[in-house]
This record gives structure tokens, sequence and C-alpha cells, in this order.
């Protein structure tokens, strides 16, 4: 479970970008060449793989590059345990995360940190707009919503108000995450969801308006019916209180929804 070591590249990088990856040696490649082609280079690039038995391993290997490191968790522990593992094997004051079925467009990283910059210290999560590309090769723009800080339910939508922010589509500044703590491993689906509703309570979210990842629709998480219904019952036993007080009519809505078996919202994270 070693974390190589970096090779030649810089040590102190600006961004740590993790990607977590289980089952995904057809896939992989494209996702890790889309954040090495970035403008931006100054990264270090770490692939954790959640005990993978394909041949992800192989996939990594065949690219060189010196910010690209690798590590296999010795079992499946799950996208955020994965995650976690990675925040912890890394130490840049930014963070990114990449998921090992999607894309970065080239500038993704090099738009979020222009932001980052002329925002200051008081911007402590950077997220884009995406390009939702379907199995059938059909693409649709997907628009992430407009936050406000401290708001749980979105009226507009009657749902969490951070639902349709990818992971794969942020920047964070470490010292946030720190502040708040990293993603809930108790989660089996919607870890990056909770993660969001715990930074928007502390730290402006800037919203850039440009679909600068491609979120391919693959078989994953996002898919995992069951995984979603437990993902959303710990979410009304985290926030049932508030909800309680302040929006009583989504805590029935959600209640009865889960009961009754409904699709779970649309997930972004399909690592």
């Amino acid at each position: 479970m070693a974390v190589s070591p970096h090779n030649g590249h810089a040590a102190h990088p600006a961004v740590s970008i993790v990607l977590p990856t289980y089952q995904r040696g057809g896939l992989i490649g494209r996702a890790i060449r889309s954040v090495l082609a970035q403008t931006h280079s100054d990264f270090e690039l770490l692939v954790v793989d959640d005990g993978s038995t394909d041949h992800t391993a192989a996939e990594v290997a065949r690219i060189t590059d010196p910010r690209l490191r690798y590590t296999r968790l010795d079992v499946n522990r799950g996208v955020a345990a994965a995650r976690n593992f990675g925040i912890r094997a890394t130490a840049a004051p930014l963070l990114a995360f990449q998921d090992s079925d999607d894309e970065w467009l080239p500038n993704k990283l090099e738009r979020h940190l222009q932001v980052l910059a002329a925002g200051g210290p008081g911007v402590g999560v950077v997220y884009s707009d995406m390009e939702r590309v379907w199995d059938d090769g059909r693409s649709e723009y997907h628009r992430s919503p407009d936050l406000v800080v401290g708001r749980l339910i979105n009226p507009e939508t009657s749902f969490y108000q951070v639902c349709r922010i990818g992971i794969q589509a942020t920047v964070i500044r470490r010292v946030c995450l720190d502040a708040v703590g990293a993603f809930d491993e108790r989660f089996p689906a919607l870890e990056d969801l909770e993660l969001f509703i715990r930074l928007s309570r502390r730290f402006a979210f800037h919203h850039l308006e440009e679909p600068l990842v491609r979120y391919h629709e693959t078989d994953g998480l996002s898919k995992n019916r069951r995984a979603g219904h437990i993902a959303r019952r710990l979410l009304l036993a985290t926030y049932e209180r508030e909800l309680m007080n302040d929006d009583p009519d989504f805590l029935a809505r959600e209640r009865v929804a889960i009961e009754a078996g409904r699709p779970c919202p649309p997930a972004t994270s399909t690592a």
C-alpha cells in the first residue's frame, strides 16, 4: 500500500489531484491523460487503486510522467475511503479530484486556479459546469447550481442545494477541507454531496459557468440504487434535527420517497 515516490518533479506542487479507481482498467488511461494534458502543469496526480483485480495497475504503468504516482489498497474500501487515503498521502494547499471514467478539458485546472487567485482566501471551493456524455454518444450541458452559504435545501429544486455539483469539477482549499473534515466513509454513495453540505456551511463557493469536465455516464455508483437509498437515509439521519426546524416538508417528502423506492436524484461521482 506504499505510495510510489515523486520522480524528479516539483517537491511542493500547487495542487494535489486524487483519482480513486476500482476495476476501471479500460477507462482509467483516458482520465489520467486528460489530467496530464492540463495547461497548468504544477500539480501531482495520485491514483488510488481501491483493490482492483483487473488490469488497472498495468494501464497506469504504461503512462510515464513524473507528476503521476500510484498506490493500491489491499482491499476494496469504497470511494470515500480511497479519496481520504489520497488526501492524507498528499500535501499541496489545493485539492482536486478526478473520477476514473471522466475527462478534464485542457484548461480546467488553469481556469479554477485563476478564480481562486482572484477571489482570495474568502473563496473555499471553485466548481464548474460539465458536459454530460451518455452511453449512446449523446451529450448535454450539465449546469451546476448556484449556492448560498449556509443554506441546506434549495427552495427552487426542493432538494439539497449542493446536488449536481461534481467532485471532479471542483478545486478545494485544503485548509477548508481540514476545517470541516474529509469524506464520511459511512456513505456508500453521495459522499461528495455530504462533504459539499459541510463546506457550504462555512465557505464561499464560486460557480464557473463553463463545461470544463466531460462527465461520462458509465456503470458506477451513480447507477447503484441501493447505495443511493442507504446514503439518503444517512443524510436524513445526519441533518434530521435541522430539517425538522427549517424544512419539515422536505423531511417528510424525502422519507416517503426513500420508503417508496423512488430513484435517487442523479449523482455525479462514478469513481
